[in-house]
């Protein structure tokens, strides 16, 4: 092995731990063990390559529509999806709710493309331009293919059988990796590769915020989540007028403080927006808030007129026990809100969903 293959496989394995610890970051509940993902990533990405290497010496694959779709979608995804059955012996106990599966698929995933970018840049010409380019087009491909599979096998495992889940999941893994093939196999249709690319991207956040908005770990909204910091923090309460002079107080990324007039828990602007990320993910939070009436200054966020929203100063007031159940119950509407969506709540529905949206 040359100093220049050497210098390959240490690139493309820092570019894989730098992605590994994106991955990690999107489990905004519970984070995996690191050395568990690593170890996922590795051998996940070893079994799915060797399985794919081997069905491929069955079938003769041509750089076309067809056999994109049809021959190296379902065989490459169908690997992930039996490396994640065969790792899952190992990560049985940390498997443990349903924002894991799309970590775990998403490790094994990168695992494969990693590796498979490495057998790339050994036999080009120019290895360090092969491997910049495959580092960000196909390691984020193959990320956003396969979250589905990794969805539908969790709740498989781990809620009801889901054997029509698992299915359809390959089904979209495969028509979401053929088509991404598809539009760089035909030079008349490399137009659309930019389309394809962030249309696959934007899919798969938004599978990770729905599938967010059913995690059994999220905490419920209580004071004793909060820690006072050293920071002195200014506002006005929306539900009395008072203005506020205190320190802040910290979960998560969200900061706000307590009204010592009222009682009420106030946040702001980028705290407000990081309150709903936390507790309603599915929520599109900056176009709900864009949306509120502008007929008056201060808007009611629920039916019960508790939760207060003043949208010039962006600032939300509520007592504790108000917001918490509005949080809650809201999360419950946004998750069934999205499988009532047309065609996409529909797939979702398919994809297991229904068998936890009311859990």
């Amino acid at each position: 092995m040359s100093s220049q293959d050497i210098l390959v496989i240490i690139i493309a394995t820092i570019t894989g731990l730098i992605y590994l610890l994106i991955i990690r970051k999107a489990d905004i509940y519970e984070k995996e063990p690191f050395y568990k993902l690593l170890l996922v990533a590795i051998f996940g990405g070893m079994i799915s390559i060797m399985t794919s290497l081997f069905l491929y010496r069955f079938t003769d694959v041509q750089h076309n529509f067809f056999d994109a779709i049809f021959k190296i979608g379902p065989i490459e995804e169908s690997s992930k999806l039996l490396a994640l059955m065969i790792v899952y012996f190992f990560i049985k106990s940390d498997f443990n709710e349903i924002v894991d599966g799309l970590v775990y698929i998403a490790a094994i995933s990168l695992g494969f493309s990693i590796i498979e970018n490495i057998f790339y840049a050994f036999k080009s010409s120019d290895p360090f331009l092969l491997l910049f380019q495959r580092s960000i087009f196909s390691v984020i491909g193959h990320l956003s293919f396969s979250g589905y599979l990794g969805v539908t096998y969790f709740i498989h495992k781990k809620v009801k059988r889901n054997f029509i889940g698992i299915i359809l999941s390959i089904i979209l893994a495969s028509f979401a990796h053929g088509f991404y093939n598809t539009v760089l196999f035909h030079k008349e249709l490399n137009f659309l590769f930019r389309f394809v690319f962030y249309g696959i991207i934007v899919l798969q956040l938004i599978l990770v915020k729905i599938v967010l908005g059913f995690s059994t770990f999220r905490k419920e909204f209580t004071p004793d989540l909060f820690e006072i910091t050293d920071r002195t923090v200014f506002l006005r309460c929306s539900k009395c007028n008072s203005s506020i002079k205190t320190k802040g107080m910290k979960f998560w990324k969200i900061i706000g403080v307590i009204c010592n007039s009222c009682n009420s828990i106030v946040f702001q602007g980028e705290n407000v927006l990081n309150l709903f990320k936390y507790f309603r993910p599915a929520l599109s939070s900056k176009k709900y808030l864009k949306e509120l009436s502008k007929d008056k200054e201060v808007k009611f966020l629920d039916d019960n007129e508790k939760v207060f929203y003043n949208r010039q100063r962006t600032i939300l007031s509520s007592s504790v026990n108000d917001i918490s159940v509005w949080l809650e119950e809201s999360n419950k509407k946004d998750r069934q809100n999205i499988i009532d969506i047309p065609i996409i709540g529909g797939l979702l529905y398919y994809l297991g969903l229904r068998f936890i949206t009311y859990e």
